[in-house]
């Protein structure tokens, strides 16, 4: 055999064996990505076990009122925790209430400033965006739930991060049980 094949079949091995390595390196550090994120998720909740009970607003049946309804949920170390869950919750009524088409509402950030929450939600929210009373409703039902835990009085939504300038989330609202 002539040296040149010789060397030529070796740099082409040595570049397998690299690409190889590389590979499964990346694919090793991606794994350990997701394990952190999921371990972060469950460190929220005080103790296994522990329950709170909570007044959750829904929308009646007809969609023409919000109704009080009693519920339990994990004790929570953080307000912004309890404030997610207390969300996620309403979120789903208003799926199984026809009021948005999925329950799949992504929350982001929550900030809390002063008797202030932002809750941040991504676009699938925008189909309460027009100002009409079901969609009131709805927002106000999030709304009022929220502002159930006391140290609460304002609430203002972002949608991916940003205010909206226009419609039903250009607004903040504050608790209101009369509408």
């Amino acid at each position: 055999m002539n040296k040149k094949v010789l060397v030529v079949v070796g740099i082409i091995w040595g570049l397998v064996v690299v690409t190889g390595i590389a590979y499964f390196q990346m694919k090793k550090s991606s794994e350990q990505i997701n394990i952190v994120e999921l371990d972060k998720k469950e460190n929220m909740i005080v103790e296994e076990g522990k329950v709170e009970k909570i007044t959750l607003y829904t929308l009646s049946d007809k969609g023409d009122r919000l109704i009080k309804k009693e519920d339990e949920i994990p004790q929570y170390i953080k307000s912004k925790d309890k404030i997610r869950k207390i969300t996620q919750l309403s979120i789903e009524n208003l799926w199984k209430n026809k009021v948005l088409k999925t329950s799949q509402v992504e929350i982001g950030n929550i900030f809390i400033t002063g008797d202030m929450a932002y809750i941040d939600v991504d676009a699938n929210m925008l189909e309460l965006k027009s100002e009409n009373r079901k969609n009131l409703l709805a927002i106000y039902s999030i709304v009022n739930s929220v502002t159930e835990i006391g140290n609460i009085q304002k609430i203002k939504f972002l949608i991916d991060g940003r205010e909206e300038e226009e419609g039903s989330f250009s607004k903040v609202y504050t608790r209101n049980t009369n509408i």
